[in-house]
């Protein structure tokens, strides 16, 4: 069952039994971190698994995705929601592998010229944020020349209230909706079809604009007389110049030397008024996917109800929880370590888990 942030924060109140001046939502909130943080540690399940691949032109270069490259090793920079390197492997240019570095060796003994490599071998160790490969991309690679480097991981999902950001991308993309959005973006001529992500953007790619000149003193009144056309106003126009407050468009434009818009202004004899095609609508981002909120909340249930019961001092039911949760992903890793044994496709879900 998909839950929402607000709806998993409910749940946890609900089973906790404990109301707001116990137990605050902030509370709550960090109950659901902690837990989600927990599982990270030991949960090992396909949906935690995610790619990362440094092209050619940017290992050689060292720039973009790679810190340094020579012949004897490589770096690269490790991703920022990495939780444990599943596999490192060298790709040609049609995705077959041309080598796998598959010795994991204690940086100490990298970096020591006099210690005992794992002479043959293909090996890697990591240094802060930095993976190190030996020997360096492109070297000594069987096969057809070294096209990229790819990088299985286990990851951390994104956080459990991460939204999409409000960019022209995510709308094109369709992440972005209206309801309760705070952060504008603006179209030009009416059209949903393409957006722009700031105000000068969309004028600029406005090529209806009208200007008009403001004939006598209007004050405060949404009746605005006009003179000095450069070209026709229609309805829906947004309006802008100076003493022009807030985003007032063009109700009745069909008196063209006296308008009627959608909110009052007080305005100075020959203004220069323009009157574009900009249309402007609030937008926020869709909740981003978490596997753990969306299909296994079980998970984050139990182990926010263990820091919920701590948190109270109640030591019999966070104890009973903490093993709920723990039972919770000992069953994930032993149902996908079942499926890896008999060959079962990664696709199928494990008793409603949703494992893919």
């Amino acid at each position: 069952m998909a839950l929402t942030y607000t709806e998993l924060t409910t749940l946890v109140r609900n089973w906790s039994n404990r109301d707001e001046e116990v137990v605050s939502d902030a509370i709550i909130q960090d109950a659901l971190k902690y837990a989600a943080d927990k599982a990270y540690r030991t949960l090992r399940v396909p949906p935690l698994e995610n790619v990362a691949v440094y092209e050619k032109t940017l290992l050689e270069d060292g720039t973009v995705g790679a810190s340094a490259h020579h012949q004897s090793r490589t770096e690269i920079k490790i991703p920022f929601d990495l939780i444990e390197i599943i596999q490192v492997k060298e790709l040609d240019s049609t995705g077959l592998p041309t080598r796998v570095w598959n010795e994991k060796v204690d940086v100490r003994t990298f970096n020591d010229p006099g210690a005992e490599k794992y002479t043959g071998n293909n090996y890697f160790t990591r240094e802060k944020n930095v993976l190190i490969l030996s020997p360096g991309f492109g070297e000594n690679t069987l096969g057809n020349p070294a096209n990229s480097i790819e990088l299985l991981y286990y990851r951390r999902l994104p956080g459990l209230n991460a939204k999409y950001a409000v960019t022209n991308l995510n709308y094109n993309a369709g992440f972005l909706t209206t309801t309760g959005g705070t952060t504008a973006l603006y179209f030009v001529n009416g059209t949903t079809t393409t957006s722009y992500e700031t105000l000068a953007a969309a004028e600029a790619a406005d090529t209806g604009k009208v200007t008009a000149l403001v004939n006598g003193s209007p004050s405060s009144t949404t009746t605005i007389p006009l003179d000095g056309h450069s070209g026709t106003i229609v309805n829906g126009m947004q309006i802008s110049g100076t003493g022009i407050t807030g985003v007032p468009t063009v109700s009745n434009a069909s008196n063209q030397s006296s308008i009627t818009i959608s909110a009052a202004q007080t305005l100075t004899d020959n203004t220069t008024l323009t009157f574009s095609n900009t249309n402007t609508a609030n937008y926020i981002g869709t909740d981003v996917p978490n596997w753990l909120r969306d299909q296994n909340e079980r998970v984050l249930l139990y182990g926010a109800l263990a820091q919920v019961f701590a948190f109270v001092q109640d030591d019999e039911q966070a104890l009973k929880y903490e093993k709920m949760f723990v039972d919770e992903i000992a069953q994930l890793n032993d149902e996908d370590a079942k499926r890896n044994a008999s060959g079962g496709n990664i696709q199928i879900n494990f008793n409603g888990r949703g494992l893919i």
